[in-house]
């Protein structure tokens, strides 16, 4: 006997008759199958939906409470709200006993919920955890209102252990200032920092008290340079150091690296000091150069000897090899100089002064 069953490819076995007449015992087990599949899907449906109480694994909460919704799934919505607990302190983590669990949902008249055996519930109090460095920036800030020194350049050091700060997590607000207490001749400094609108006030301020270091920055070598070597970008990092302990030739902002070489050999790790460096010849004696010759009509450019060294800016001697004519130049690139013939032009003059 033969059935005209159409049926969907709906298994990999089943794509050979998809759309073919199949015999009636090949049938038989398709729909059998079939029936096993729709059963399982609605077993685990009716799992679902069966309103059976399981208690939940590890939790995490944001608020102060934990609620019967955070400890057991599958409670009636009317309930889940309920506050059970305590919950940890911020950023801290407790745990609760599942027989406390399980009386607290007897006093609701709830059914007992499945306990997997578990003995207990970690309960973790999320938090924003505010570290030292972030409070020690807004406390520089406040401090450079003070006085004239931008807060970068300001290093705050904590007495006693670095603080920290703990909020809610959905308080993203900076942290702020207040109650600032400072005394420029000891550079010392106490005040309230905290995050308004924090739930925990107790926890969401701290009080701090440090000292101010007034830092600047320096070039520290990343490697060794040698005699005349030109130093790069690339060859120094900066760092902060306290002023009092750096020499002046040392600060960063008063070195001019622009067209220098090492004086000296300088070996890697070393503060780089304004007396390290010497500005670079670009122009060598007895060198052949280039003399651009400016007047105020007329650019000539010849080549010429130069009589000594000379970095940019200098005033060397050249000698034109043509006229053997010594000529004053100044170096203006490598092994290029530049005459300037003085104004030929007719120029006033009086021997009375206006007023």
């Amino acid at each position: 006997m033969i059935v005209d069953l159409r049926i969907l490819a709906l298994t990999p076995g089943c794509r050979a008759y998809a759309g073919k007449r199949i015999p009636l015992p090949v049938a038989g087990l398709l729909v059998a199958a079939l029936l096993v599949l729709l059963s399982s899907i609605s077993a685990v449906a009716s799992d679902d939906d069966s309103g059976e109480l399981r208690l939940r694994g590890d939790v995490t909460v944001e608020r102060d409470v934990v609620t019967i919704g955070d400890l057991i799934a599958g409670a009636p919505s009317d309930v889940t709200g309920i506050a059970a607990f305590r919950a940890p302190s911020l950023g801290e983590t407790g745990t609760i006993q599942t027989s406390r669990v399980l009386a607290a949902a007897d006093q609701l008249g709830l059914p007992t919920p499945e306990t997997f055996g578990r003995s207990r519930i970690s309960v973790t109090r999320a938090a924003r955890i505010i570290d030292a460095d972030e409070i020690a920036e807004a406390l520089a800030d406040a401090v450079a209102g003070y006085i004239a020194i931008q807060a970068e350049a300001l290093d705050i050091r904590f007495e006693g252990n670095p603080p920290t700060l703990r909020v809610s997590p959905r308080m993203t607000g900076a942290v702020e200032i207040s109650d600032l207490r400072f005394d420029p001749a000891s550079m010392r400094v106490a005040a309230l920092a905290h995050v308004s609108g924090a739930e925990d006030a107790n926890e969401s301020r701290v009080m701090v008290s440090a000292r101010v270091v007034e830092t600047v920055e320096i070039a520290v070598l990343t490697r060794s340079v040698a005699r005349g070597e030109a130093i790069r970008p690339g060859d120094y990092g900066i760092e902060r150091r306290p002023l009092a302990n750096v020499p002046a030739d040392t600060r960063f902002a008063e070195i001019d690296l622009d067209e220098r070489v090492a004086r000296r050999n300088i070996v890697a790790g070393s503060a780089l000091r304004k007396g390290d460096l010497v500005r670079q010849d670009l122009v060598a004696r007895g060198e052949n150069v280039m003399i651009i010759y400016r007047s105020r009509n007329l650019t000539l450019t010849m080549r010429g000897t130069a009589n000594e060294a000379g970095a940019r800016g200098d005033n060397i001697a050249v000698t034109n090899p043509n006229s053997e004519r010594v000529l004053q130049a100044i170096v203006t690139g490598a092994g290029q100089v530049t005459v300037d013939a003085p104004s030929l032009g007719p120029v006033a003059a009086t021997s009375r002064v206006i007023q």
